[in-house]
C-alpha cells in the first residue's frame, strides 16, 4: 500500500510541476506575441512566425525523433543502477544527438535560398536563414539535454531548464525587438536557442558519469534501434501533420476559409484548457513506464494507477469545460466565435475517452515496439480521424467535427485496449472502470443539461455537477495521496 501511495503521490507531483512549468511556458509566448504585435505589427508577427514554423519542421525531420526514443533508452539503462551502462547510453545518445543537429543545421545552410523562397516567396531572406541556421544544432543539442534529464528522472532540473530558458528567451528578445524592430527577429531567436542551450547544459551535467570507451562503429550499431524508434515516431507525427492538413484543406474546400478559423479556434481553446494535463503527466510517466516496460505485470499497475490520476485531475476540468463553454469562448477568443459552442463539448466529452486511453497508449512505444505503434497510432488512428472528419462535417457541418473526434477517441480506446490485451496481456482494473465510468455519466449528464436547456437552471444545474465531480475526484484522490497531509507536506516545509 505504501508503494501504490508513493508511485499516486509521484505522478501527482509531476502534474503539479509540469503544469505549472506549461502554464509559464504559454504565458511567455503570450506575453512575447503580444510584444510582437505591439512593437513589430502584423508583418513581424507573421515573419517571426515564419521562421518558427520553418525551421521546427526542418528540426523535426533532422531529429529523427531522439528527443522521444532516448529518454527511452535512458530510463532503461538508468533502471540497472549501473553507472557504467547509463554513461555508455549517454555517450551514445550524445553523438547522434549532434548529428542530428549538425544535418539540421548544415540542411538550412544549404537550402536557405530555398526555404526564403518557399516561405516568404523570395529570396530577401537568405541570409536569415544562414543566421539562424545554428538554432538547428542548439535545439537538438537543449533537446538531448532535457532527454537525458527526463529519462534519468531529475524531473525539477527538466522543469527549471524549460521555466529559465522561457523567460531568458523572453527577456532578452524584448529590447531586441524595441531597438531593432523586424531586423531584432532573427538575433532574437538565436539568443532563445542559445540562452535554452546553456541553461539545460549546466544542469545536465550535474547527472553523475563515469568515463566509458566506446568507438565509432559501435556507437553506430547501438544506436541504431534507437534511431528507427524515433523515426517511426517522426513519420506518425507527419502523418498526422498531413491528416489534419487535408482535414483543414476539406473543410475550406467544402464550407469555406471561416469554418477552418473556427474548427482551429475550438481545437485550440480544448487543447490549452485541458492539453496541460497530458502534457505533464508524460514527462514523468514515459521515463517510469519505459524503465519497467519487459514487465507486463508493472506495466499493467502503474498503467491503470496513471490512468486513475489522469481521470481524477482531468474529468472536473473537462465537466467545468462543458458548463462554461461559452465564458470561455467569451474570454479566449470573441462573441463571434459563439457558434462552435456546441462542438467544444462534443470535444471535451471526446477528451475524457483520450484521458482514458492516455496512460495505454504509451505503451507499445515504452516496449519499443515499432510495427504495433505505427500501425496503431500512425497508420490506423490518423486513418480513423480522417475518413470520420469527412463524412461527419459533411452530414452535420462544424458540429459534426465535434461528433467525429468523440467517435474516434471512443474506437481508440477500444482498439488501444483491445492490441494491448492481445499483445500485453494489458487490462484495466476494476478501480479505473469504476472511475471512468462515474466521470463519463458526470460528463453526459452536464452535456445534455447544457444543450438541451438553454436558461439559467442550466447553468445552476450544470454548477452542481462540476461540484459533485469536484467532491469524487477529491475524495478519491485522499485515498490514493492522502491528499490533505500531502498539501501541508508542502506548504510546511522547514524553512
Amino acid at each position: 500500500m505504501l508503494t501504490q501511495k508513493h508511485s499516486y503521490r509521484s505522478m501527482f507531483k509531476a502534474a503539479g510541476l509540469f503544469g505549472g512549468v506549461q502554464v509559464i511556458q504559454i504565458l511567455t509566448v503570450l506575453v512575447r506575441s503580444k510584444f510582437i504585435a505591439i512593437l513589430l505589427g502584423p508583418a513581424g508577427m507573421g515573419v517571426s512566425s515564419l521562421f518558427l514554423s520553418t525551421t521546427a519542421m526542418i528540426g523535426n525531420i533532422a531529429g529523427l525523433g531522439l528527443n522521444f526514443s532516448a529518454v527511452r533508452d535512458i530510463s532503461q539503462a538508468a533502471e540497472t543502477n549501473d553507472i557504467s551502462k547509463v554513461s555508455r547510453i549517454l555517450k551514445i545518445i550524445s553523438r547522434w544527438i549532434w548529428v542530428s543537429g549538425l544535418i539540421g543545421m548544415i540542411s538550412t545552410l544549404a537550402f536557405a535560398p530555398y526555404l526564403s523562397q518557399f516561405a516568404f516567396g523570395n529570396k530577401d531572406y537568405t541570409w536569415a536563414f544562414v543566421w539562424l541556421s545554428v538554432t538547428l544544432l542548439l535545439n537538438a543539442l537543449s533537446s538531448g539535454n532535457i532527454a537525458l534529464m527526463q529519462g534519468m528522472h531529475k524531473l525539477k532540473s527538466v522543469a527549471k531548464s524549460s521555466v529559465i530558458g522561457s523567460v531568458v528567451g523572453l527577456t532578452t528578445s524584448v529590447p531586441l525587438y524595441y531597438f531593432y524592430g523586424i531586423k531584432g527577429i532573427v538575433p532574437a531567436l538565436i539568443l532563445a536557442s542559445l540562452s535554452a542551450f546553456i541553461i539545460s547544459f549546466f544542469l545536465a551535467r550535474k547527472i553523475e558519469k563515469v568515463p566509458v570507451k566506446v568507438s565509432y562503429s559501435e556507437t553506430y550499431r547501438e544506436g541504431q534501434e534507437m534511431v528507427k524508434l524515433g523515426v517511426i515516431m517522426m513519420i506518425s507525427v507527419f502523418i498526422g501533420t498531413f491528416v489534419t492538413y487535408i482535414v483543414n484543406a476539406f473543410i475550406s474546400h467544402k464550407g469555406g476559409i471561416e469554418d477552418v478559423g473556427l474548427y482551429q479556434a475550438g481545437i485550440s481553446i480544448t487543447n490549452q484548457y485541458v492539453g496541460l494535463v497530458f502534457g505533464a503527466m508524460s514527462v514523468d510517466y514515459f521515463p517510469r513506464l519505459s524503465a519497467i516496460s519487459v514487465d507486463n505485470k508493472k506495466v499493467r499497475e502503474l498503467a491503470n494507477q496513471q490512468g486513475e490520476i489522469v481521470l481524477l485531475i482531468a474529468a472536473p476540468l473537462l465537466v467545468a469545460l462543458i458548463v462554461t463553454a461559452p465564458l470561455v469562448i467569451r474570454i479566449l477568443l470573441s462573441p463571434e466565435f459563439y457558434s462552435i459552442t456546441k462542438f467544444i463539448r462534443f470535444i471535451a466529452v471526446g477528451m475524457l475517452f483520450k484521458a482514458a486511453s492516455f496512460a495505454v497508449g504509451y505503451i507499445s512505444f515504452a516496449k519499443g515496439d515499432k510495427k504495433v505503434f505505427f500501425i496503431v497510432e500512425g497508420v490506423i488512428g490518423n486513418f480513423m480521424t480522417l475518413l470520420l472528419n469527412v463524412v461527419a462535417y459533411s452530414f452535420w457541418g462544424l458540429n459534426g467535427l465535434g461528433i467525429s473526434f468523440l467517435l474516434s477517441y471512443v474506437l481508440y480506446f477500444i482498439l488501444i485496449l483491445g492490441v494491448t490485451k492481445r499483445l500485453y496481456s494489458f487490462t484495466l482494473e476494476m478501480r479505473f472502470i469504476k472511475l471512468f465510468q462515474i466521470f463519463l455519466l458526470l460528463c453526459l449528464i452536464s452535456f445534455v443539461v447544457m444543450v438541451s436547456i438553454d436558461t439559467t437552471w442550466s447553468y445552476v444545474l450544470g454548477g452542481l455537477i462540476f461540484l459533485i465531480s469536484v467532491i469524487i475526484s477529491y475524495r478519491e484522490m485522499e485515498k490514493r495521496i492522502d491528499l490533505k497531509s500531502f498539501i501541508n507536506s508542502r506548504f510546511n516545509r522547514p524553512r
